[in-house]
């Protein structure tokens, strides 16, 4: 189901159940065997299960990336105009942008103007699998037609791509395997002497962490449903 508040484009992508029962074959499955993986769908859900992850898959096809994205579980959200911020900061959703002075660049994209370091920076409030925009920068007004973009990861990781300035955009985006609550974008710093920002940023699909309420949710209902099947198979 797809909702839309805000500007903002919202739905729900599929849940994490469906590769618990991958591979298995139906006939070989008990009711008792279902009701397990009930139980473990459930208590990923909630959040009591930990596991060692790799570095995030990267994409440069917007396509591609929104094929991959719309398999992560969470809410799927897609932003392509922004309001005027006329500040350092703007919340849109669950998603937080800050910078020294956010304002409304061509093509309805943010534009953090004349800021200083790190760049723009946003916030996740509940945490993101997957984010994906068009990258650009109004360094173009200093006469460069290209620059390297560097997104830095509160996990760590640095990644570093060659984008066009104004009035083009590289496309970027990755998904990582698991959330991230804060990501930084950086033009470099390369206008005029005082080493200003001048980031652009648009047309952003983003997969937020749903609410821990809605998570409680979701397990509670797996372990009824697997309740209930495990009572029908009584004999």
């Amino acid at each position: 189901m797809e909702t839309q508040a805000n500007g903002v484009n919202t739905r729900a992508t599929p849940s994490a159940a469906k590769p618990f029962c991958h591979d298995l074959q139906p006939e070989t499955i008990s009711m008792n065997t279902r009701f397990s993986h009930f139980v473990s769908v459930a208590c990923l859900a909630a959040g009591f299960t930990t596991t060692a992850w790799s570095q995030s898959t990267l994409y440069f096809d917007r396509g591609n990336f929104i094929g991959a994205a719309e398999q992560i579980p969470g809410n799927y959200q897609s932003i392509s105009d922004f309001p005027w911020a006329g500040g350092p900061e703007l919340t849109i959703s669950d998603l937080t942008f800050r910078g020294s002075y956010l304002g409304l660049g061509p093509n309805g994209f943010l534009y953090n103007f004349d800021g200083s370091n790190p760049g723009l920076r946003i916030h996740f409030a509940t945490g993101a699998r997957a984010f994906g925009a068009d990258f650009s920068s109004y360094l173009s007004d200093a006469g460069i037609s290209s620059f390297t973009a560097t997104v830095s990861l509160d996990t760590g990781e640095t990644y570093q791509f060659t984008a066009p300035t104004d009035p083009n955009f590289a496309f970027f985006g990755f998904i990582s395997p698991r959330p991230i609550m804060a990501m930084t974008f950086s033009d470099g710093g390369l206008f005029g002497f005082g080493n200003l920002h001048e980031e652009l940023i648009g047309n952003i699909v983003v997969v937020t962490v749903p609410e821990p309420g809605a998570l409680s949710l979701l397990a509670v209902g797996a372990l009824l449903f697997g309740w209930r099947l495990r009572i029908t198979s009584m004999p």
